[in-house]
């Protein structure tokens, strides 16, 4: 396929800078041009997804001209570039360093978003340690408070919302663990931290259920009752208090039919 004009002559600018450092010495692609002409080089290896070689132009540009009139494009350009090459920690770190550096530019949000992004990313799968995923609910919510209003405070307040649903599911995870070795006093005691710290996520009907389950197994009917009622009022909707009403019954069955996971399964 024919390459488009501006990026084919994108292509040709390049060259021509790359040329120009070449003549003026073999050890450096950067000698010789000027701050301009490294931040156009950078952006130009930038839209050609060229991120590692991008990352190392502006590095250099903000490194060696630091009061340079589009200093904070580059800086934010460097933090997207490293973000978008999978370096989250890098990137987080140039995210907020364009903050520090630039708090009222309009790209402010936009940057500490990026900050909340970086994180997101580094936050693993739920059956795995959470310590990065507890640290992005921080980040991000610190993020949904302090950009109110903005695009960027929505979708950090979206990306909370995320974690502390993979949060929740790890503390589910670890009472099913326990359910399924028959030791349901301590699956019991982790549904009921996820209750306290996670009741807005559809994982708390789906603990709830297990912990009907649990206690049908020890033989506990008043526990039994009231964890039924508690699931039935708080959580009408959600399949597991469906699935009482259907006629599922106060024991095992809810356990099971859980949006979360297959409780009753394992024990």
């Amino acid at each position: 396929m024919t390459a488009s004009f501006p990026s084919f002559l994108s292509r040709i600018v390049l060259v021509v800078l790359v040329g120009v450092a070449g003549a003026c010495a073999s050890t450096s692609r950067w000698e010789g041009l000027t701050a301009t002409q490294l931040f156009e080089m950078g952006r130009i290896e930038f839209e050609a997804e060229e991120y590692g070689d991008a990352s190392e132009t502006l590095e250099r540009l903000i490194l060696g001209a630091p009061g340079f009139s589009q200093a904070a494009e580059a800086q934010l350009m460097l933090a997207r570039a490293y973000f978008r090459s999978d370096q989250y920690i890098l990137a987080q770190s140039e995210f907020t360093r364009f903050i520090d550096r630039f708090p009222a530019h309009p790209q402010a949000p936009d940057a500490a978003l990026g900050v909340c992004r970086s994180n997101e990313a580094l936050s693993p799968i739920a059956q795995r340690d959470q310590t990065f995923t507890m640290q992005a609910v921080t980040v991000c919510q610190n993020v949904a408070s302090d950009w109110q209003g903005t695009p960027a405070a929505e979708q950090a307040a979206e990306i909370v919302r995320e974690m502390r649903d993979k949060l929740a599911e790890k503390q589910y995870d670890n009472g099913a663990y326990y359910l399924r070795r028959n030791v349901p006093d301590a699956a019991i005691l982790y549904w009921q931290e996820l209750l306290e710290a996670f009741p807005e996520t559809d994982w708390a009907p789906t603990a709830l259920a297990g912990i009907i389950d649990a206690y049908t197994r020890i033989g506990y009917d008043d526990e039994v009752a009231t964890a039924t009622e508690r699931l039935l009022n708080e959580y009408p909707e959600s399949p597991e208090a469906r699935a009482l009403g259907d006629g599922g019954g106060s024991g095992g069955e809810a356990g099971v039919s859980g949006g979360g996971g297959a409780v009753g399964g394992g024990g």
